[in-house]
């Protein structure tokens, strides 16, 4: 684009260039009902800051909403619930190494305090039980701590085989040993943290075998085990439920529907029962069928997260965004620091047409917030309102709080052409060039340097 294109335009072209952000739409999430925290380092001890964290819910397959990690290498983790996860941890250029992970009871009573390294392939991490047996009462939550050790690429290896070495020594293993594994795939300290205690006998109830291949994520290996539950136990909703949520897992949606109500006529209360079928109305594009499941659960675990996650996306799905609105709120208040849930709220008011209450989610977004995000979306919007000075004021907020934010630089630049100060339109562009030179944007914004110099800009 030309400069005398962008002044016709008054800077408009920036609108195209970079409209809003449009928040990721929420998966069905998982239930959950117990916090979890950690710390994430390098294999030198100093903490790595936007680390997001997940936790893989084994028994639904499903991921947990994601979460990064502070300046320090802290997150704080919305609630999880009393199963079994996979943890992850993912940063561009790095590998987890080792995972710790402790929990106690409400009480502080110990239940799992273990350590284990993590293969360079990335699989097999342990399958954590964060909540199961970590109340000491129906009150009383206990503690979940699980902290990464991330590697650069580079030095996987080297720190693998010096963190296996150091394990065998203090175990008093033999040299070369690999105590249970190998840098291909996991090693695994005893007591390791999986659904089944190592040496326990396995499960010879089909319900208790067909729960620990759910565990494991053997979906269809669940099925003939839980079927067989079911015969010889047909008023367990137990058994009902369990199935009917295996059959959804491998997407047989036919079998799992009658299941799910079986489970539920035997017992409406039955915890997680109402959450399955409503997952299973929200696969079939059932939607408005979707939400009374899913507020039925929302009675039986009240404010549980994820329940109210899937409750809120339903309601922006049918257009109920008052219903939605309350939600939101409710998740920021829950978890202030998770920016997710301020992206959608703003989202919600911005279908609705409501663009002051936008504005409004953005500005205590930008609060909150260290990315700079939420104070470039707020430039967007005044932006494509015509306001540039407020526009102005926004993106150097997002550039006070992220120096490294290249769009913001990029807008706020187009965003001085408008306003016709040219030297600060120099200054911002060529920023930009230097962050993300290989942008598609780089090259009309060298262009428009060149145009702006020659004007003496």
């Amino acid at each position: 684009m030309s400069l005398r294109n962008a002044l016709r335009n008054l800077g408009l072209c920036a609108v195209v260039c970079a409209g809003v952000m449009a928040p990721a739409r929420l998966a069905l999430a998982q239930e959950d009902n117990q916090r979890c925290e950690g710390t994430i380092v390098d294999d030198q001890g100093a903490p790595l800051a936007d680390v997001k964290v997940t936790f893989l819910h084994i028994a639904k397959n499903l991921y947990s909403q994601p979460v990064r990690t502070s300046k320090k290498g802290k997150y704080g983790h919305s609630t999880l619930a009393a199963t079994s996860y996979e943890p992850k941890a993912e940063l561009a250029g790095y590998k987890i190494v080792q995972i710790t992970a402790r929990t106690t009871r409400g009480d502080g009573t110990t239940v799992t305090d273990d350590s284990y390294l993590v293969g360079s392939d990335q699989k097999g991490l342990h399958k954590v039980q964060v909540a199961a047996q970590s109340r000491s009462d129906a009150t009383s939550k206990g503690k979940c701590v699980i902290d990464f050790v991330l590697v650069p690429e580079d030095r996987f290896m080297a720190t693998f085989q010096k963190l296996a070495g150091e394990r065998q020594a203090k175990a008093g293993a033999a040299p070369g040993a690999t105590a249970g594994g190998d840098a291909s795939g996991t090693l695994g300290a005893p007591g390791a943290l999986t659904p089944q205690a190592a040496g326990a006998p396995p499960a010879t109830d089909p319900l208790e075998k067909g729960k620990e291949l759910i565990a494991s994520r053997d979906y269809a290996g669940a099925l003939e085990p839980l079927r067989s539950a079911v015969a010889s136990k047909p008023d367990s909703a137990e058994a009902h439920r369990w199935l009917g949520g295996a059959l959804l897992q491998v997407g047989n949606l036919a079998e799992a529907e009658p299941e799910l109500k079986k489970a539920l006529e035997l017992d409406p209360t039955f915890s997680g029962a109402n959450f399955d079928m409503g997952m299973l109305y929200a696969k079939k594009g059932r939607l408005m069928q979707a939400i009374p499941p899913f507020e039925k659960e929302l009675e039986i675990n009240p404010g549980v997260p994820s329940i109210l996650q899937n409750l809120s996306k339903l309601y922006v799905d049918t257009k109920q965004y008052d219903k939605a609105i309350g939600i939101y709120n409710q998740l920021i208040e829950q978890t202030p620091d998770n920016m997710e849930n301020y992206a959608l709220l703003a989202d919600c008011y911005k279908q609705m047409g409501d663009a002051a209450k936008e504005q409004e989610v953005y500005q205590k977004m930008g609060a909150a917030d260290s990315s700079g995000m939420a104070f470039y979306n707020l430039g967007n919007i005044m932006f494509n309102k015509d306001e540039k000075e407020k526009a102005a004021e926004a993106y150097k907020k997002a550039i006070e709080q992220n120096p490294q934010h290249a769009d913001a630089h990029f807008q706020l630049g187009m965003t001085y052409v408008g306003l016709a100060r040219f030297k600060d339109a120099v200054s911002e562009l060529e920023t930009f060039v230097k962050l993300k030179p290989s942008d598609p944007k780089a090259t009309e914004a060298k262009s428009m340097v060149a145009d702006l110099r020659k004007m003496g800009g």
